[in-house]
Order: C-alpha cells, then sequence, then structure tokens
C-alpha cells in the first residue's frame, strides 16, 4: 500500500514496485484507515509505503493510529529531505525502515519493503514459537489440559485478584476412584486414554477462557473457577463426575473435594482445604463430591 497525495510521486513509485508487488495507491491517512478498516485480516497489505507530508493526518499520527488499531503490518516512512527526524522519530515508535526522497530514490524501494517484509515474517514466527514455548511449559503433555507447575501459578494470581477486588472463585480437586486397579487391569496405554478422556471432558465442562483445568498429580486434577462458589462449583464437579461415568472406563469413577476461597487463607492453607474435602469425598463413596 502507497499513501501518497503526490499523484505523480505516487505513480512512479507504484511503477517502480509493480514489477514485484501488487499496489494499492491511497491519498490520505482517512482513505488509508478506512480501507484498512474494511478489509479483512488475510488480505491486509504486506507493507505500507507511508509519506509523512498527507493532508489532514501527517505521517506520524497515521502510523500511531495503524498502531493502536493493532494492524500488525510494516511501515515504511518517505520523508523529503531535511526531514530525517521525522524518519528517526518514526524508527523509534516502530517503523520498520525510512527513505528519503532524494535523487532516483524510488529505485531502492523494491529491496527496502522486501527487506521490511522478511524482517516482519521472522518476527511473527519468532513470537509464534515463543507463545508456543509457552504453552508446551505450561500444558500437560499427556492430557492436553494445564500442568502441576502452571496449576500454582494461576491459582496464585488468582488470590492475588480475589484481595485485591474482593472477588470469588473456588477450587476443585478430582481423583480417580478405581484408576490404579483399571491400570493394573488393563496397561498403561489404556489407563492413559482414561486420563486423556478425563482432561478433555474437563475441558468440555468448564468456561472457555475464564475458568482453568489442570493434571495435578498421576490420576488427580484441579479445576479453578474464577468468580464462582462453592454451590456452583458443584454443579460443575457433578456433571464431570456423570461424564465420566457415562464413558463406562471399568469401574473408574470421580471423587471431589470443593472449596471456595476465603481472604482469611493462604494458598497452602486453601489447597489444604480442597484436599481434605475431597479425602472426605472418598469416604463417602457414594457421594462422590464433597463441599468444605
Amino acid at each position: 500500500m502507497i499513501i501518497e497525495d503526490n499523484p505523480d510521486h505516487a505513480d512512479l513509485a507504484r511503477l517502480e514496485l509493480e514489477p514485484h508487488f501488487e499496489v494499492c495507491l491511497l491519498k490520505s491517512g482517512e482513505d488509508a484507515l478506512q480501507y484498512l478498516k474494511g478489509i479483512a485480516e488475510n488480505d491486509r497489505p504486506a507493507a505500507i509505503l507511508l509519506d509523512y507530508s498527507l493532508p489532514g493526518i501527517d505521517g506520524l499520527t497515521l502510523f500511531k493510529r495503524i498502531i493502536e488499531n493493532g494492524y500488525d503490518i510494516p511501515v515504511i516512512i518517505v520523508t523529503g529531505q531535511g526531514d530525517e527526524s521525522i524518519a528517526v522519530k518514526a524508527m523509534k515508535k516502530g517503523a520498520y525502515d525510512y527513505v528519503i526522497k532524494s535523487g532516483n530514490y524510488r529505485a531502492v524501494l523494491p529491496s527496502v519493503i522486501y527487506k521490511a517484509v522478511k524482517q516482519h515474517e521472522l518476527e511473527r514466527e519468532k513470537a509464534r514459537l515463543s507463545l508456543e514455548l509457552e504453552r508446551l511449559v505450561i500444558t500437560d503433555d499427556l492430557t492436553g489440559i494445564f500442568n502441576h507447575r502452571y496449576f500454582y501459578q494461576k491459582l496464585e494470581e488468582e488470590i492475588v485478584r480475589a484481595k485485591r477486588q474482593n472477588a470469588r472463585f473456588s477450587l476443585i480437586l478430582f481423583d480417580l476412584d478405581c484408576f490404579k486397579e483399571y491400570n493394573d487391569a488393563f496397561g498403561h496405554l489404556e489407563g492413559d486414554k482414561v486420563l486423556k478422556e478425563t482432561g478433555m471432558i474437563i475441558l468440555s465442562s468448564i468456561r472457555d477462557k475464564v475458568d482453568s483445568g489442570f493434571r495435578y498429580g498421576g490420576d488427580e486434577f484441579a479445576v479453578i473457577l474464577p468468580g464462582i462458589g462453592k454451590k456452583h462449583a458443584f454443579y460443575v464437579a457433578r456433571r464431570i463426575r456423570r461424564l465420566v461415568r457415562e464413558k463406562k472406563m471399568g469401574n473408574v469413577d470421580i471423587s471431589a473435594g470443593i472449596v471456595e476461597y476465603s481472604p482469611e487463607s493462604g494458598m497452602e492453607d486453601f489447597i489444604k482445604a480442597a484436599d481434605d474435602a475431597l479425602y472426605e469425598s472418598k469416604k463417602l463413596r457414594g457421594r462422590g463430591v464433597n463441599i468444605k
């Protein structure tokens, strides 16, 4: 995309770039923002060649708007001679490169844009890999839900939030009854299938991007329910237990202990209360879910 109000400059830049790119010409910042707003993310330009001297919204202001609107597109600033300080300022704000209008500057435009597009692709790939690594660090390999390590981090975050906002949340600890017998009878591969199935049931039974499910360890699982009291948490636990039973995985059943956070509790006391409730529910096998 070329954003340039001088039609002669725009046409000459387009002629230089068209052998290498499909070019879209726009005359003002307002036109550019309207155009970007109206197209799908996959149809956005690979790069923007942005002239600093524009009518209405100048190049720096438009660049700021592009960033604020979340358009992840590399921008190259074009300035006149004497405006190098403007270009440097744009670079500090995140522009990928700049070009000064002097001599046959248009001849360098293809290489400048190729460089910016390549840099942008590398940065996106680096960000993707970083997110994937972060996901792997906090995810249980077998079940695909969060792991034991992330459980403590997330629980601490919810405790801090509950204290700061006077918010409520509940914790459910689960344990698979008769899992060891099933594992011994049918083997570890079948046992792993039970653990995977339980993880999938937990994910399907909680609110996406609100609640969090964890493999707490071995055949133990946990669920953190922000904004929910223990009475509502009871229904969540009961639904998970029912779905596990409906899978008819031998004699495998599920016990659960539920506790609602109290500001007087530290993390260890809070977890212990849930663990005590789970222990009581395992003693009351017919009941299956116990609220502390």
